[in-house]
């Protein structure tokens, strides 16, 4: 059996977003899955061959359908900003190639220098709390793609510079990113949250036309570290008010949909 309806998957960093991705494209024939994960891959390919697809996973955002040149049944995925972050951090401490090697020592050092030396917190804070634990999710809905050609890796090795200043700017009107996310998500076909996967999924596959698969692999998992202490966990749960109210709002939006399913499909 093969999907019946064309699908984009908005990735949402450190979501489970590539354990879901996997499964979305096992559900087309190869030929029918851009071959591409990143915004840089997809300028990458001649825009006639973009449109050809059915099956869009990966970090496109906003820029997508543009290139596509039409609208898609679009899906995607919240998950516990604290957790989230954590797991982004946790992200940022492998080796990216392209990012430099002081990146991942930088995060890696964040939550003890943070914790053990006080008087570096406000510079640490200032470098790593304004995107990266500062309503990331929020951020990436509410914002919009508007320079694709001028790609670039930044500090952090994430290929996210691209995004409008308001993505990186941490004075940004989070109350207008914020009511453009929440527009956005109350577009989607299917939106989901990390903590009720198996539910997520199984709206996935009914969009698609498709059972459910029995579970889930586990793809693309940050390496355990050190668990922060109480006062950073803090930190991070201050920092992610707008993400905390999102992600709320996106389980409310997934009780909606399971209500709504058909029984036969339950």
């Amino acid at each position: 059996m093969t999907a019946q309806s064309e699908i984009h998957f908005w990735h949402i960093p450190k979501t489970a977003g590539t354990s879901v991705a996997g499964l979305i494209r096992r559900a087309y024939p190869s030929e029918e899955c851009l071959p591409a994960h990143t915004v840089r891959e997809l300028v990458a390919l001649p825009r006639e061959r973009i449109s050809h697809f059915r099956c869009y996973t990966g970090h496109f955002f906003s820029l997508l359908e543009p290139m596509v040149g039409r609208q898609l049944p679009t899906v995607t995925i919240l998950r516990d900003p604290v957790e989230q972050t954590l797991s982004l951090l946790r992200h940022c401490q492998r080796y990216v190639p392209g990012a430099g090697r002081l990146a991942p020592l930088a995060a890696r050092m964040l939550p003890f220098a943070w914790e053990k030396i006080p008087p570096w917190r406000g510079r640490l804070e200032k470098v790593w709390c304004s995107v990266l634990m500062n309503n990331f999710q929020t951020r990436v809905l509410g914002s919009d793609i508007v320079a694709p050609a001028k790609l670039g890796t930044d500090f952090y090795g994430l290929t996210y510079p691209f995004l409008e200043p308001s993505f990186c700017d941490p004075d940004a009107n989070l109350d207008i990113l914020f009511a453009r996310a929440v527009r956005r998500l109350e577009s989607m076909a299917v939106v989901g949250t990390t903590e009720r996967l198996p539910e997520t999924i199984t709206l996935i596959f009914r969009l698609l036309g498709l059972p459910a698969p029995p579970a889930v692999p586990r793809e693309n998992i940050s390496p355990p570290r050190r668990k922060p202490s109480p006062e950073f966990l803090a930190l991070i749960e201050a920092q992610n008010s707008y993400d905390r109210r999102l992600h709320q709002f996106a389980a409310e939006l997934l009780g909606r949909q399971a209500t709504a399913q058909p029984e036969s499909d339950q």
